[in-house]
C-alpha cells in the first residue's frame, strides 16, 4: 500500500468531520423543481456539474493551492482561496464551503504538525482568507502527503457521493441504484484534469445557481445546499 492511501481513505470517508454529509450540491432544489426524477437524471446532473463547474473551478483551486503549498507560497494560496469564494454567487454555498473548509483545517491540526497548514489556518482565523473547502482540502492533502492526482480524484469522488447520497435520502433512487451511478462516473473522475492558473478560473451553471438561490428561501429543506 502506498504511504498516502490510508490518509486518502480517511479524508474520503463520510466519517471524517468535514460537514459534506449535509450538502446536496444543488440536488435537493432540482428534485423539488421536478427537474430530476430518476437515476439517469442524476447521472446527467453530476456530469454537467463536473464539466461546467467542479473541474474548471473547484478542482482548479485545489490544484493551485496544492502547488502554492509545495512552494510555501501563502499569498498564492490565499489569493486562490478568496478568488473561489468571490465566484460563488449563492450565499449558502459560500458559507457552507467556508464552514466545511475551516472544519477540515481544524481537524488537520489535530492530525499533523504542518507549518504551512498552521500559517494558512492563521490567515483564515484572521479573516484574511475565506477558508473554502477546495483550498483547505488542498492544504490538508498536501500536509498528509497525498499526491495532486489522488487529491483531485478524492474531491470529485466526495462530490459525487454527496450528490448521490442526497438523492437516496430524497427517495429518488435506492442505495443500490446509487452505487450503479457512482460506478458509471468512474471514467469521469479518473480522466478529470484541472489547470492551476487562478486567472483562468471559470464556471457556467446558471440554472443550478438560480435554483440554489431559491433553495435559500425555502422554509422546508433537508440539506444546507
Amino acid at each position: 500500500m502506498n504511504e498516502h492511501e490510508f490518509q486518502l481513505m480517511q479524508l474520503a470517508d463520510s466519517f471524517f468531520p468535514s460537514g459534506m454529509f449535509g450538502l446536496s450540491g444543488g440536488m435537493e432544489s432540482f428534485v423539488k423543481s421536478d427537474r430530476v426524477r430518476n437515476g439517469n437524471d442524476i447521472l446527467s446532473f453530476i456530469r454537467q456539474q463536473i464539466k461546467f463547474q467542479i473541474v474548471p473551478c473547484d478542482c482548479a483551486v485545489l490544484v493551485a493551492v496544492m502547488k502554492a503549498a509545495k512552494k510555501g507560497d501563502i499569498a498564492g494560496a490565499v489569493a486562490a482561496d478568496n478568488k473561489y469564494y468571490s465566484m460563488k454567487l449563492v450565499r449558502e454555498v459560500r458559507i457552507a464551503s467556508s464552514r466545511s473548509g475551516r472544519q477540515l483545517l481544524r481537524t488537520l491540526l489535530h492530525m499533523a504538525n504542518n507549518k504551512f497548514a498552521r500559517k494558512f489556518y492563521a490567515k483564515v482565523e484572521a479573516k484574511e482568507s475565506a477558508g473554502t473547502y477546495p483550498a483547505c482540502l488542498a492544504v490538508t492533502a498536501g500536509a498528509l502527503g497525498i499526491p495532486e492526482k489522488s487529491s483531485l480524484r478524492m474531491m470529485l469522488y466526495s462530490y459525487c457521493v454527496s450528490v448521490v447520497g442526497s438523492a437516496v435520502r430524497l427517495a429518488v433512487i435506492s442505495h443500490i441504484e446509487g452505487q450503479s451511478i457512482l460506478a458509471q462516473l468512474t471514467g469521469d473522475v479518473n480522466s478529470a484534469k484541472a489547470g492551476s492558473n487562478v486567472a483562468n478560473l471559470w464556471q457556467l451553471a446558471p440554472l443550478s445557481e438560480i435554483l440554489q438561490m431559491q433553495h435559500e428561501q425555502d422554509d422546508s429543506r433537508m440539506f444546507i445546499t
